[in-house]
Protein backbone atom coordinates (compact mmCIF):
# COMPACT_ATOMS: atom_id res chain seq x y z
CA UNK A 1 0.00 0.00 0.00
CA UNK A 2 2.78 2.21 0.39
CA UNK A 3 3.09 2.56 -3.52
CA UNK A 4 -0.35 3.93 -3.41
CA UNK A 5 0.65 6.46 -1.20
CA UNK A 6 0.69 10.45 -2.74
CA UNK A 7 3.06 11.64 -0.61
CA UNK A 8 7.02 11.32 -0.13
CA UNK A 9 6.83 10.23 3.31
CA UNK A 10 10.80 10.63 3.35
CA UNK A 11 10.62 14.35 3.06
CA UNK A 12 7.96 14.38 5.89
CA UNK A 13 8.17 14.17 9.61
CA UNK A 14 8.47 10.05 9.97
CA UNK A 15 5.64 10.20 13.07
CA UNK A 16 3.51 13.02 12.64
CA UNK A 17 1.56 13.23 9.64
CA UNK A 18 0.47 16.75 8.19
CA UNK A 19 -2.78 18.11 8.73
CA UNK A 20 -3.64 17.73 4.66
CA UNK A 21 -2.81 14.26 4.45
CA UNK A 22 -5.82 13.63 7.82
CA UNK A 23 -8.05 15.63 5.80
CA UNK A 24 -7.48 14.08 2.38
CA UNK A 25 -8.18 11.02 3.84
CA UNK A 26 -11.29 11.87 5.10
CA UNK A 27 -12.60 13.60 2.06
CA UNK A 28 -12.00 10.62 0.24
CA UNK A 29 -13.55 8.62 3.26
CA UNK A 30 -16.39 11.00 2.86
CA UNK A 31 -16.71 10.04 -1.58
CA UNK A 32 -16.87 6.09 -1.01
CA UNK A 33 -20.32 5.81 0.00
CA UNK A 34 -22.01 7.90 -1.89
CA UNK A 35 -20.15 6.73 -5.21
CA UNK A 36 -21.66 3.32 -4.16
CA UNK A 37 -24.98 4.24 -3.91
CA UNK A 38 -24.39 5.99 -7.31
CA UNK A 39 -23.71 2.39 -8.77
CA UNK A 40 -25.71 0.24 -7.23
CA UNK A 41 -28.81 3.42 -8.22
CA UNK A 42 -27.81 3.09 -12.13
CA UNK A 43 -28.06 -0.96 -12.00
CA UNK A 44 -31.08 -1.05 -10.12
CA UNK A 45 -32.49 0.86 -12.57
CA UNK A 46 -31.53 -1.57 -15.09
CA UNK A 47 -32.49 -4.61 -12.98
CA UNK A 48 -35.19 -3.37 -10.56
CA UNK A 49 -36.78 -7.17 -9.79
CA UNK A 50 -32.65 -8.32 -7.91
CA UNK A 51 -31.27 -4.92 -6.95
CA UNK A 52 -34.39 -2.55 -5.74
CA UNK A 53 -34.61 -4.07 -2.06
CA UNK A 54 -30.84 -3.57 -1.64
CA UNK A 55 -30.73 -0.09 -3.17
CA UNK A 56 -33.91 0.86 -0.48
CA UNK A 57 -31.33 -0.83 2.50
CA UNK A 58 -27.98 0.39 1.03
CA UNK A 59 -27.80 2.34 3.99
CA UNK A 60 -27.60 -0.13 6.23
CA UNK A 61 -25.54 -3.02 4.21
CA UNK A 62 -23.13 -0.10 3.95
CA UNK A 63 -22.68 0.18 7.55
CA UNK A 64 -22.17 -3.61 7.61
CA UNK A 65 -19.99 -4.03 4.45
CA UNK A 66 -18.02 -0.78 5.62
CA UNK A 67 -17.49 -2.02 9.28
CA UNK A 68 -16.32 -5.05 8.15
CA UNK A 69 -13.73 -3.95 5.98
CA UNK A 70 -12.35 -1.36 8.58
CA UNK A 71 -12.13 -4.04 11.33
CA UNK A 72 -9.99 -5.99 8.92
CA UNK A 73 -7.51 -3.17 7.97
CA UNK A 74 -7.59 -1.90 11.84
CA UNK A 75 -6.48 -5.06 12.90
CA UNK A 76 -3.89 -5.74 10.61
CA UNK A 77 -3.13 -2.14 9.34
CA UNK A 78 -4.42 -0.14 12.59
CA UNK A 79 -5.75 2.14 10.59
CA UNK A 80 -8.75 2.73 8.05
CA UNK A 81 -9.01 1.66 4.56
CA UNK A 82 -8.26 5.39 3.23
CA UNK A 83 -5.82 5.94 6.04
CA UNK A 84 -3.75 3.04 5.09
CA UNK A 85 -4.02 4.46 1.51
CA UNK A 86 -1.69 7.38 2.69
CA UNK A 87 0.39 5.83 4.40
CA UNK A 88 -1.48 6.64 7.93
CA UNK A 89 -2.23 4.56 11.32
CA UNK A 90 -3.85 4.92 14.45
CA UNK A 91 -1.61 4.71 17.85
CA UNK A 92 -2.73 4.81 21.43
CA UNK A 93 -1.25 7.44 22.88
CA UNK A 94 1.91 6.84 25.29
CA UNK A 95 4.09 8.58 27.64
CA UNK A 96 6.70 8.48 24.77
CA UNK A 97 4.65 10.95 22.74
CA UNK A 98 5.56 13.77 24.57
CA UNK A 99 7.58 16.10 22.66
CA UNK A 100 10.28 15.66 24.93
CA UNK A 101 11.13 12.18 23.43
CA UNK A 102 12.22 11.91 19.81
CA UNK A 103 9.83 9.45 18.40
CA UNK A 104 11.65 8.99 15.70
CA UNK A 105 14.97 7.58 16.73
CA UNK A 106 12.71 5.58 19.25
CA UNK A 107 11.12 3.70 16.27
CA UNK A 108 14.34 3.46 14.75
CA UNK A 109 16.22 1.89 18.09
CA UNK A 110 13.65 -0.61 18.55
CA UNK A 111 10.53 -0.70 16.42
CA UNK A 112 8.83 -3.90 17.50
CA UNK A 113 8.78 -2.84 20.82
CA UNK A 114 7.24 1.07 20.36
CA UNK A 115 5.52 -0.36 17.52
CA UNK A 116 3.55 -2.74 20.29
CA UNK A 117 3.36 -1.21 23.00
CA UNK A 118 1.64 2.00 20.82
CA UNK A 119 -1.13 -0.94 19.03
CA UNK A 120 -4.72 0.31 19.62
CA UNK A 121 -6.66 -1.19 22.47
CA UNK A 122 -10.28 -3.13 21.29
CA UNK A 123 -12.14 -0.21 22.67
CA UNK A 124 -9.96 2.34 20.40
CA UNK A 125 -10.29 0.29 17.67
CA UNK A 126 -14.09 0.04 17.61
CA UNK A 127 -14.34 4.20 18.62
CA UNK A 128 -11.86 5.01 15.54
CA UNK A 129 -14.47 2.10 13.42
CA UNK A 130 -17.14 4.01 14.70
CA UNK A 131 -15.80 7.44 13.79
CA UNK A 132 -15.22 6.38 10.25
CA UNK A 133 -18.73 4.26 9.76
CA UNK A 134 -20.88 5.03 12.50
CA UNK A 135 -21.23 8.91 12.79
CA UNK A 136 -21.64 8.69 9.20
CA UNK A 137 -24.45 6.73 9.66
CA UNK A 138 -26.14 8.50 12.04
CA UNK A 139 -25.42 11.82 10.27
CA UNK A 140 -26.94 10.48 7.42
CA UNK A 141 -30.14 9.46 8.95
CA UNK A 142 -30.46 12.49 11.93
CA UNK A 143 -30.29 14.84 8.90
CA UNK A 144 -32.90 13.09 6.99
CA UNK A 145 -34.90 13.07 9.36
CA UNK A 146 -34.50 16.99 10.69
CA UNK A 147 -35.53 17.81 6.89
CA UNK A 148 -38.67 15.71 7.66
CA UNK A 149 -39.33 17.60 10.57
CA UNK A 150 -37.98 20.60 9.97
CA UNK A 151 -41.22 21.05 6.78
CA UNK A 152 -43.90 20.12 9.35
CA UNK A 153 -42.07 22.35 12.54
CA UNK A 154 -41.97 25.49 10.25
CA UNK A 155 -46.05 24.94 9.09
CA UNK A 156 -47.19 24.06 12.76
CA UNK A 157 -47.88 20.84 12.52
CA UNK A 158 -46.00 19.72 15.37
CA UNK A 159 -48.39 20.88 18.01
CA UNK A 160 -49.43 18.89 21.25
CA UNK A 161 -53.32 19.10 20.81
CA UNK A 162 -55.84 17.84 23.48
CA UNK A 163 -56.97 15.18 22.02
CA UNK A 164 -53.93 13.41 21.91
CA UNK A 165 -53.02 10.94 23.97
CA UNK A 166 -50.16 11.06 26.79
CA UNK A 167 -47.88 8.91 24.47
CA UNK A 168 -48.27 10.76 21.40
CA UNK A 169 -47.74 14.03 22.81
CA UNK A 170 -44.75 12.40 24.05
CA UNK A 171 -43.62 11.70 20.75
CA UNK A 172 -44.64 15.17 19.44
CA UNK A 173 -42.23 16.99 22.30
CA UNK A 174 -39.57 14.96 21.44
CA UNK A 175 -40.21 15.64 17.96
CA UNK A 176 -39.79 19.39 18.47
CA UNK A 177 -37.14 19.10 20.47
CA UNK A 178 -34.97 17.60 17.78
CA UNK A 179 -35.97 19.85 15.63
CA UNK A 180 -34.71 23.09 18.07
CA UNK A 181 -31.98 21.30 19.63
CA UNK A 182 -30.48 19.54 16.62
CA UNK A 183 -28.60 22.19 14.45
CA UNK A 184 -26.96 23.74 17.82
CA UNK A 185 -26.04 20.08 18.89
CA UNK A 186 -24.27 20.05 15.14
CA UNK A 187 -22.55 23.19 15.27
CA UNK A 188 -20.84 22.72 18.71
CA UNK A 189 -20.03 19.54 17.39
CA UNK A 190 -17.74 20.98 14.03
CA UNK A 191 -16.49 23.85 16.11
CA UNK A 192 -15.33 21.29 18.84
CA UNK A 193 -13.16 19.23 15.85
CA UNK A 194 -12.40 22.54 14.48
CA UNK A 195 -11.08 23.56 17.51
CA UNK A 196 -9.10 20.14 18.50
CA UNK A 197 -7.90 20.49 14.40
CA UNK A 198 -6.40 23.73 15.09
CA UNK A 199 -4.71 22.44 18.18
CA UNK A 200 -3.15 19.44 15.79
CA UNK A 201 -2.07 21.83 13.29
CA UNK A 202 -0.45 24.32 15.86
CA UNK A 203 1.38 21.30 17.30
CA UNK A 204 -0.32 21.14 20.58
CA UNK A 205 -1.68 17.88 20.00
CA UNK A 206 -1.61 14.81 17.92
CA UNK A 207 -5.44 14.08 17.78
CA UNK A 208 -7.07 15.58 14.84
CA UNK A 209 -10.72 15.13 16.29
CA UNK A 210 -12.70 15.26 19.27
CA UNK A 211 -13.27 11.49 19.39
CA UNK A 212 -9.71 10.78 18.77
CA UNK A 213 -8.65 13.11 21.84
CA UNK A 214 -11.53 11.86 24.20
CA UNK A 215 -9.68 8.22 24.06
CA UNK A 216 -6.15 8.99 23.65
CA UNK A 217 -5.73 8.21 19.90
CA UNK A 218 -2.66 9.80 17.67
CA UNK A 219 -2.00 9.98 14.20
CA UNK A 220 1.46 8.52 12.80
CA UNK A 221 2.94 7.18 9.87
CA UNK A 222 3.54 3.33 9.06
CA UNK A 223 6.95 1.97 9.35
CA UNK A 224 9.04 -1.10 8.08
CA UNK A 225 7.76 -2.72 11.17
CA UNK A 226 4.31 -2.39 10.24
CA UNK A 227 4.78 -3.54 6.45
CA UNK A 228 7.10 -6.17 7.65
CA UNK A 229 4.60 -7.80 10.30
CA UNK A 230 1.98 -8.32 7.66
CA UNK A 231 3.83 -9.63 5.13
CA UNK A 232 3.52 -13.23 4.62
CA UNK A 233 6.91 -15.68 5.51
CA UNK A 234 8.73 -16.82 2.58
CA UNK A 235 8.99 -20.90 3.44
CA UNK A 236 5.73 -21.99 6.28
CA UNK A 237 6.97 -24.96 7.28
CA UNK A 238 4.02 -27.02 8.81
CA UNK A 239 4.51 -28.61 12.04
CA UNK A 240 2.41 -32.16 11.80
CA UNK A 241 1.70 -33.56 14.89
CA UNK A 242 3.47 -37.06 15.63
CA UNK A 243 0.51 -39.16 15.56
CA UNK A 244 0.56 -42.86 14.40
CA UNK A 245 -3.51 -43.22 13.56
CA UNK A 246 -4.32 -41.93 10.22
CA UNK A 247 -6.89 -38.80 9.89
CA UNK A 248 -10.49 -39.16 10.36
CA UNK A 249 -12.79 -38.33 7.59
CA UNK A 250 -13.92 -35.34 9.74
CA UNK A 251 -10.31 -33.77 9.39
CA UNK A 252 -10.16 -35.02 6.01
CA UNK A 253 -12.98 -32.75 4.72
CA UNK A 254 -12.16 -30.00 6.59
CA UNK A 255 -8.42 -30.31 4.92
CA UNK A 256 -9.87 -30.36 1.58
CA UNK A 257 -12.50 -27.69 2.10
CA UNK A 258 -9.17 -25.58 3.78
CA UNK A 259 -7.26 -26.23 0.67
CA UNK A 260 -9.88 -26.14 -1.95
CA UNK A 261 -12.10 -23.90 -0.76
CA UNK A 262 -11.61 -21.47 2.08
CA UNK A 263 -8.16 -20.90 1.29
CA UNK A 264 -8.56 -19.37 -1.86
CA UNK A 265 -11.23 -17.09 -0.95
CA UNK A 266 -8.94 -15.94 1.56
CA UNK A 267 -6.36 -15.22 -0.69
CA UNK A 268 -8.91 -13.53 -3.33
CA UNK A 269 -10.24 -11.47 -0.40
CA UNK A 270 -7.00 -10.45 0.68
CA UNK A 271 -6.10 -9.55 -3.20
CA UNK A 272 -9.11 -7.70 -3.40
CA UNK A 273 -8.40 -5.49 -0.40
CA UNK A 274 -4.81 -4.42 -0.94
CA UNK A 275 -4.86 -4.35 -4.83
CA UNK A 276 -8.42 -4.12 -6.24
CA UNK A 277 -9.74 -1.20 -3.94
CA UNK A 278 -6.41 0.83 -3.68
CA UNK A 279 -6.89 1.28 -7.51
CA UNK A 280 -10.62 1.95 -7.22
CA UNK A 281 -9.89 4.90 -5.08
CA UNK A 282 -7.22 5.86 -7.95
CA UNK A 283 -9.74 5.97 -10.55
CA UNK A 284 -12.21 7.47 -8.28
CA UNK A 285 -9.79 10.46 -7.45
CA UNK A 286 -8.56 11.19 -11.34
CA UNK A 287 -12.72 11.06 -11.63
CA UNK A 288 -12.85 13.34 -9.19
CA UNK A 289 -10.27 15.51 -10.88
CA UNK A 290 -11.57 15.56 -14.21
CA UNK A 291 -14.83 16.51 -13.54
CA UNK A 292 -13.76 19.72 -11.46
CA UNK A 293 -10.93 20.06 -14.04
CA UNK A 294 -10.88 23.50 -16.53
CA UNK A 295 -10.10 21.34 -19.41
CA UNK A 296 -13.01 18.60 -19.16
CA UNK A 297 -15.81 21.83 -18.83
CA UNK A 298 -14.39 23.60 -21.75
CA UNK A 299 -14.68 19.98 -23.57
CA UNK A 300 -18.52 19.51 -22.62
CA UNK A 301 -19.41 22.74 -23.60
CA UNK A 302 -17.61 22.03 -26.98
CA UNK A 303 -18.99 18.81 -27.35
CA UNK A 304 -22.95 20.40 -26.25
CA UNK A 305 -22.27 23.57 -28.37
CA UNK A 306 -23.74 21.78 -31.82
CA UNK A 307 -27.17 21.06 -29.32
CA UNK A 308 -27.66 25.16 -28.69
CA UNK A 309 -27.74 26.25 -32.47
CA UNK A 310 -31.19 26.88 -33.83
CA UNK A 311 -32.29 24.21 -36.66
CA UNK A 312 -32.85 25.92 -39.89
CA UNK A 313 -36.08 25.33 -41.46
CA UNK A 314 -36.42 22.41 -44.23
CA UNK A 315 -36.98 24.79 -46.95
CA UNK A 316 -32.86 25.86 -45.87
CA UNK A 317 -32.12 22.23 -45.56
CA UNK A 318 -33.68 20.84 -48.93
CA UNK A 319 -31.72 23.86 -50.36
CA UNK A 320 -28.91 23.02 -48.87
CA UNK A 321 -28.56 19.23 -49.68
CA UNK A 322 -29.38 20.07 -53.31
CA UNK A 323 -25.97 22.06 -52.87
CA UNK A 324 -24.18 19.63 -51.50
CA UNK A 325 -25.75 16.82 -54.23
CA UNK A 326 -24.47 19.09 -57.28
CA UNK A 327 -21.11 18.05 -58.61
CA UNK A 328 -18.52 20.83 -57.59
CA UNK A 329 -16.82 21.93 -59.81
CA UNK A 330 -12.25 21.90 -59.27
CA UNK A 331 -9.93 24.46 -60.10
CA UNK A 332 -7.08 22.75 -62.10
CA UNK A 333 -4.08 24.68 -62.91
CA UNK A 334 -3.33 25.10 -66.83
CA UNK A 335 -0.96 27.34 -69.23
CA UNK A 336 -3.60 29.95 -69.24
CA UNK A 337 -3.90 32.55 -66.56
CA UNK A 338 -7.53 32.50 -64.48
CA UNK A 339 -7.63 36.41 -64.70
CA UNK A 340 -7.22 36.89 -68.42
CA UNK A 341 -7.98 33.61 -70.06
CA UNK A 342 -5.35 33.87 -72.02
CA UNK A 343 -1.45 32.20 -72.19
CA UNK A 344 0.44 32.81 -68.99
CA UNK A 345 3.03 35.97 -70.04
CA UNK A 346 5.43 36.62 -67.21
CA UNK A 347 4.70 34.53 -64.71
CA UNK A 348 4.04 34.95 -60.96
CA UNK A 349 2.59 32.73 -58.12
CA UNK A 350 1.35 34.16 -54.71
CA UNK A 351 1.45 32.25 -50.95
CA UNK A 352 -1.78 29.91 -52.29
CA UNK A 353 0.39 27.76 -54.78
CA UNK A 354 -1.62 28.94 -58.17
CA UNK A 355 0.26 31.12 -60.98
CA UNK A 356 -1.31 34.05 -63.14
CA UNK A 357 0.52 36.64 -65.07
CA UNK A 358 2.02 39.13 -63.24
CA UNK A 359 0.13 42.32 -64.25
CA UNK A 360 -3.10 40.74 -63.80
CA UNK A 361 -2.42 39.27 -60.33
CA UNK A 362 -0.94 42.29 -59.11
CA UNK A 363 -3.98 44.64 -60.41
CA UNK A 364 -6.05 42.31 -59.01
CA UNK A 365 -5.02 42.21 -55.64
CA UNK A 366 -4.11 46.14 -55.91
CA UNK A 367 -7.83 46.69 -56.33
CA UNK A 368 -9.45 43.29 -54.92
CA UNK A 369 -11.65 45.50 -52.49
CA UNK A 370 -13.11 47.42 -55.37
CA UNK A 371 -13.91 44.46 -57.15
CA UNK A 372 -16.18 42.86 -54.08
CA UNK A 373 -18.60 45.34 -54.15
CA UNK A 374 -21.10 45.69 -51.09
CA UNK A 375 -24.84 44.46 -50.97
CA UNK A 376 -26.01 47.43 -51.28
CA UNK A 377 -24.32 48.80 -53.79
CA UNK A 378 -25.26 45.66 -55.99
CA UNK A 379 -29.12 46.56 -54.66
CA UNK A 380 -29.22 50.23 -55.45
CA UNK A 381 -27.45 49.08 -58.92
CA UNK A 382 -30.35 46.55 -60.03
CA UNK A 383 -32.75 48.85 -58.66
CA UNK A 384 -31.54 51.81 -61.26
CA UNK A 385 -31.10 49.08 -64.03
CA UNK A 386 -34.42 47.98 -62.99
CA UNK A 387 -36.10 51.20 -62.86
CA UNK A 388 -34.74 52.65 -66.65
CA UNK A 389 -36.33 49.20 -67.69
CA UNK A 390 -39.70 50.45 -66.72
CA UNK A 391 -39.34 53.94 -67.99
CA UNK A 392 -39.47 52.29 -70.72
CA UNK A 393 -42.17 50.68 -71.10
CA UNK A 394 -44.22 53.07 -68.69
CA UNK A 395 -44.70 56.90 -68.64
CA UNK A 396 -43.35 58.49 -65.38
CA UNK A 397 -43.21 61.87 -64.33
CA UNK A 398 -40.79 64.29 -65.03
CA UNK A 399 -40.31 64.83 -60.72
CA UNK A 400 -39.84 60.99 -60.16
CA UNK A 401 -36.78 61.06 -62.87
CA UNK A 402 -35.23 63.68 -61.28
CA UNK A 403 -35.75 62.57 -58.06
CA UNK A 404 -33.90 59.14 -59.04
CA UNK A 405 -31.04 60.81 -61.03
CA UNK A 406 -30.15 62.88 -58.14
CA UNK A 407 -30.37 59.84 -55.92
CA UNK A 408 -28.01 58.05 -57.87
CA UNK A 409 -25.48 61.02 -58.33
CA UNK A 410 -25.42 61.27 -54.84
CA UNK A 411 -25.04 57.71 -53.61
CA UNK A 412 -21.47 57.28 -53.55
CA UNK A 413 -19.85 53.45 -53.95
CA UNK A 414 -18.20 51.79 -50.71
CA UNK A 415 -16.08 49.15 -50.50
CA UNK A 416 -15.81 46.22 -48.20
CA UNK A 417 -11.64 45.93 -47.45
CA UNK A 418 -12.15 42.93 -44.96
CA UNK A 419 -12.93 41.06 -48.87
CA UNK A 420 -10.01 42.67 -50.68
CA UNK A 421 -6.19 41.13 -50.42
CA UNK A 422 -7.77 37.62 -51.05
CA UNK A 423 -6.83 34.88 -53.40
CA UNK A 424 -8.70 35.00 -56.13
CA UNK A 425 -9.24 31.17 -56.94
CA UNK A 426 -9.24 30.21 -53.31
CA UNK A 427 -10.45 33.30 -51.27
CA UNK A 428 -7.94 32.75 -48.72
CA UNK A 429 -6.30 35.80 -47.17
CA UNK A 430 -3.15 36.57 -48.13
CA UNK A 431 -0.59 37.37 -45.42
CA UNK A 432 1.71 40.07 -46.77
CA UNK A 433 -1.02 42.00 -49.06
CA UNK A 434 -2.33 44.82 -46.39
CA UNK A 435 -4.64 47.45 -47.01
CA UNK A 436 -3.06 51.36 -47.10
CA UNK A 437 -5.36 53.89 -46.41
CA UNK A 438 -3.84 56.84 -47.45
CA UNK A 439 -3.92 55.18 -50.98
CA UNK A 440 -7.38 54.23 -50.68
CA UNK A 441 -5.11 50.37 -52.21
CA UNK A 442 -3.63 47.47 -51.17
CA UNK A 443 0.35 46.88 -50.84
CA UNK A 444 0.80 44.02 -52.74
CA UNK A 445 4.15 42.01 -51.09
CA UNK A 446 2.95 38.70 -51.81
CA UNK A 447 3.75 38.08 -55.59
CA UNK A 448 7.03 36.57 -56.67
CA UNK A 449 7.99 36.25 -59.99
CA UNK A 450 9.28 32.45 -61.44
CA UNK A 451 12.16 32.69 -63.81
CA UNK A 452 12.46 29.33 -66.00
Amino acid sequence: MEYYSSLDASQLDSETPTVFEIISASQLEALLSPSLRYILVHYAQKYPGYLLRVANRFDELNLVLRTAIEYYFFKNWQGSFTENFYGLKRVSKTPLANAKYNQAKLSQLVPSMIGDGRRLSKLQRWVSIFEITGTAYLSEKFGYQYELLYSKYATNQLEITDDMSASEARVIWLQRRFVQLYPYVQSSLKAANLFVALMYLGGESKAPTLLTALFNINFSRLQQSDYSRNEAPLSRKSQKPNRVAPPSKTEILLSFLWRNLLRPSSKAVRFALGTFFPLAIFSLKFLEWWNNSEFAQQLAKSQSSGLKDVVPPPSVLARLAQQESKSRKHYRSGALCPLCKQQISNPAIIETGHVFCYTCIYNYLRDSHKLARNPEDLATDNDEDHSDEESDEENQSDNEKSDRKEKADNHAPTYNVSKGGRCPITGRKLLRCKYNALTDEFDVDCVRRLIF
